[in-house]
């Protein structure tokens, strides 16, 4: 069985049962065509906790129509990529559809989950040369839903759809706009749900309800969005794997921040946090390639356009695109392969038991005063107690980053001024603590908004420290690339030239952004310093209004 792709790219509107639709000259310059009639029915299906429609996929059987088959429609950059298959002998969903969802399904049955049947009236709009641009449907529905998780929905309404034909053709997007004009014009509303199936179903409870713990939170969050960009990853997606790898990313920092309460909370569970975090590091270093070469080649493309063909001749950048499209290729299987494998999902089965048992231990929070951390518990504190126990969780991990930057720091400054070292063992040095300003804004991001704490100094300094050093790692890799494709180049006998003015112009940078490292550094421990002052003064604060409050009684 073979799939199909398109780009889904459309605009959905809300109507009452007898407002009139369009006129066909309201479409002008569009051309319609006599209006096609077709009562289409489709079952969708998903796992027991809905875990597709969380992260905003459809998976539906449907019949009737011109395109009757399985369908599943994923997130895209713009619009919603639709794969379709043919409808089998029997029920089962291709094996080729739940391979593209693995990460979200893991071994899991799929069962219905409401079934939503269409009267769809559908008007095909060309422009002057007769070639299809946009098609007009309206849609009178009528929905069942099959699960008993979620609330509110069901029922029947009618809406009008218009999409997009191709979405390569010149001009799409501005005859959909025309065409959602007209709808809009003639009473359609934008619609508020995002698919037939959403409304279909209703409210969705939380999976992980929030504010039970910072750690919880911070841990669903991060996994949330690991899976949201499974899907694009495994299609070797630039903003899927460059987003999957910040998941797996927050996973290991939050881990490693809050370990000393994960571990007390995980005790009497079969879960090892050293195991998780190794696997996490497998699983970054995996994607971490493939973004490597991702960012490396717009680098150097980008770069190369500054200098003149007798510096950087056609021949040298003709080598790199095709020595750095190869290499991306390659990696790009090995992802797929990781995330297809069954230690990829035996990996998000533990994620999730990892949430799940966050929080669950009073006793893991720490300080003087221990919050109840399961939801029931937690119903009888004050909304305020519980925004300042997540508070001082936070600062918590925040103090304990900013201990881990301090000695990285401090190592790094007393190598650079006692030894002399090369460009590049001052970049490895200074890489560590790229990492460690990187894990300290992580958690300045997640405190919770407050007037009385210094946060934003403390952010921004983390956000410059952390770009300036990105670049000069950036710089490195690209460093890495330009000599291994140079010694290709020179085996196949072209000049290797043009790549050594790349080579240089990227080592040049690289030493004029280290430069500014110590300056940059001290910043950071400066606003941390703010930071602080200001936690002491908010403390004086509220000690002053307890006295108050006792002199009162």
């Amino acid at each position: 069985m073979t799939s199909s792709a398109h780009v889904e790219i459309e605009s959905k509107f809300e109507v009452g049962d007898e407002t009139p639709a369009p006129a066909p000259d309201a479409f002008a310059p569009l051309v319609a065509g006599e209006p096609v009639v077709h009562r289409l029915s489709a079952t969708y299906l998903d796992t027991a906790d809905l875990s597709l429609t969380r992260h905003k996929i459809t998976l539906r059987r449907r019949t009737g129509g011109d395109d009757d088959g399985w369908h599943l429609k994923l997130p895209a950059e713009t619009g919603r990529l639709e794969l379709h298959a043919p409808l089998g002998d029997d029920d089962e969903v291709p094996a080729e559809l739940v391979a593209a969802v693995a990460g979200l399904v893991r071994n899991r049955p799929l069962t219905p989950v409401a079934r939503i049947d269409n009267e769809r009236r559908v008007l095909l709009l060309r422009d002057d040369a007769g070639v299809p641009v946009v098609e007009f449907c309206d849609d009178r529905v009528t929905t069942e839903s099959l699960t008993g998780v979620t609330t509110g929905g069901g029922g029947d309404w009618r809406e009008w759809e218009a999409e997009i034909v191709d979405p390569d053709l010149p001009g799409s997007e501005e005859h959909l706009a025309a065409v959602s004009a007209a709808c809009a014009a003639a009473g359609g509303t934008p619609s508020s749900s995002e698919s037939k199936l959403a409304r279909a179903l209703g409210t969705l409870p939380a999976a992980f309800p929030p504010g039970v713990s910072a750690v919880k939170d911070a841990l669903a969050a991060d996994l949330n969005q690991l899976l949201d960009h499974d899907p694009g990853a495994r299609r070797g997606a630039m903003r899927g794997i460059h987003q999957m790898r910040v998941a797996v990313r927050g996973l290991r920092s939050t881990i490693g921040t809050y370990a000393t309460e994960l571990t007390a909370e995980t005790e009497d569970t079969d879960l090892d946090l050293p195991a998780l975090l190794g696997e996490l590091k497998v699983l970054a270093a995996v994607l971490g390639k493939v973004r490597d070469l991702q960012v490396v080649d717009e680098r150097l493309e980008r770069l190369a356009e500054e200098f003149t063909d007798d510096l950087v001749s056609p021949v040298t950048r003709e080598r790199i695109r095709t020595e750095l499209g190869a290499e991306e290729r390659r990696a790009q299987t090995r992802v797929a392969a990781a995330l297809a494998s069954d230690r990829y999902l035996e990996l998000v089965d533990r994620l999730h038991e990892l949430v799940e048992v966050a929080g669950s231990d009073p006793a893991a929070g720490g300080g003087k005063k221990k919050e109840k951390a399961t939801s029931k518990e937690n119903s009888g504190v004050s909304p305020t107690k519980r925004k300042r126990a997540a508070q001082d969780m936070v600062l918590r991990g925040v103090d304990r980053q900013f201990a881990k930057f301090t000695k990285v720091r401090t190592r790094t400054e007393r190598d650079l001024d006692s030894l002399d070292l090369t460009l590049a063992q001052r970049e490895e040095l200074t890489h560590v603590v790229r990492k460690r300003a990187k894990a300290l804004r992580r958690n300045v991001n997640a405190l919770p908004e407050s007037g009385d704490l210094s946060v934003a100094p403390l952010r921004t300094a983390c956000q410059r420290l952390h770009t300036v050093l990105g670049d000069v790692q950036d710089s490195v890799t690209a460093r890495f690339w330009l000599r291994r494709i140079a010694r290709r180049a020179e085996a196949a006998g072209e000049s290797t030239f043009g790549l050594g003015v790349l080579f240089e112009h990227e080592r040049g940078f690289s030493e004029r952004a280290l430069a500014g490292f110590e300056h940059d550094a001290a910043t950071v421990t400066a606003a941390y310093r703010e930071l602080a002052e200001s936690r002491r003064a908010a403390r004086r604060r509220k000690g002053k209004k307890g006295d108050k409050g006792k002199k009162k009684h």
